[in-house]
């Protein structure tokens, strides 16, 4: 079986779409569909429903992903290996953040982690912590900062900072913020809110429950993506909204949001550097997150 026909194979299925994969890899995408058509042919067996202009893996096409993935971690291994014989630390690093830790975290300490290892190369996917978490199961990703733990099984969850997490207003909203003292007040203010499976979201379904109250109490008018979109829907006036310390202190700092404090609410979280229990790491990712926790503070 031929390793290019194998790497069209699983570009094609990481991005559900022959030219898109064409693109990545620089090929026309008639040999991309070439390339596919020859794995058919080789197995015997249709490796993608082609559903108009969308395609969709097979049961045989994602039998063959997973074991394709096998075949270029142990070649991506043994190069690893090879290399570390000359004291060299080489390939691929695959991670993802969720939000903040890819916006405000990861930058930093992949900086200082290149600037050590230049020979390594880094590919970083941003989403929230749901779905982070089920690129790791599913071993798109070797390892990812995510914003909160969950009981996922066979994934390991490493604290390595804490965030406090900040109720944030318009000035134009909260005229009067001190004299805002419990959560109902709150309650009845509009809200902009995350979606489900972010982190910053859980930890505020946490803290709601602890004081016996729950999301659905309050008054959310407007649902977004992420957390530039929260800062910047809060910013315009559409509500108030619960956002990372990170994000929002520079807005706080120079007025343009106002921090509602002092409330009886628990909004401390941790990040978490995730991994699949018992996973075998190539040099990359070993030094990588030796690099991280050696990064983490606070615990």
């Amino acid at each position: 079986m031929d390793l290019r026909r194998l790497e069209a194979f699983c570009k094609v299925y990481e991005c559900k779409s022959f030219s898109k994969a064409g693109r990545e890899l620089f090929l026309s995408q008639p040999t991309i569909s070439a390339h596919i058509s020859t794995l058919e042919e080789e197995l015997d067996v249709q490796l993608f429903d082609r559903l108009g202009r969308s395609i969709l893996p097979t049961q045989a096409g994602d039998v063959l992903y997973r074991n394709a993935k096998n075949i270029y971690d142990l070649i991506g291994k043994a190069h690893s290996e090879i290399n570390l014989l000359r004291d060299k630390v080489v390939g691929d690093l695959d991670i993802g953040g969720s939000t903040i830790p890819s916006h405000y975290l990861l930058p930093g300490i992949l900086y200082e982690y290149c600037k050590k290892y230049p020979d390594v190369r880094v590919h970083m996917s941003v989403g929230d912590t749901s779905e982070i978490l089920r690129k790791i199961r599913c071993g798109e990703l070797i390892v990812g900062i995510v914003g909160a733990a969950s009981d996922a099984p066979n994934i390991d969850f490493v604290p390595i900072m804490r965030d406090e997490l900040v109720i944030v207003a318009p000035p134009v909203l909260v005229k009067n913020y001190e004299g805002i003292v419990d959560i109902q007040q709150l309650a009845e203010l509009p809200w902009v809110m995350r979606e489900e499976g972010s982190g910053t979201r859980k930890a505020l379904e946490a803290g709601l429950s602890e004081i016996g109250t729950s999301i659905r109490d309050l008054n959310v008018t407007v649902w977004v993506e992420s957390t530039q979109a929260v800062v910047q829907c809060v910013k315009a006036g559409l509500g108030i909204s619960v956002t990372s310390r990170l994000a929002a202190q520079p807005l706080i700092d120079s007025g343009e949001l106002v921090h509602i404090s002092g409330l009886p609410l628990n909004l401390e979280r941790s990040f978490y550097l995730a991994h699949l229990s018992g996973r075998e790491f190539f040099p990359a990712v070993r030094y990588f997150i030796e690099h991280i926790k050696n990064s983490a503070f606070d615990f």
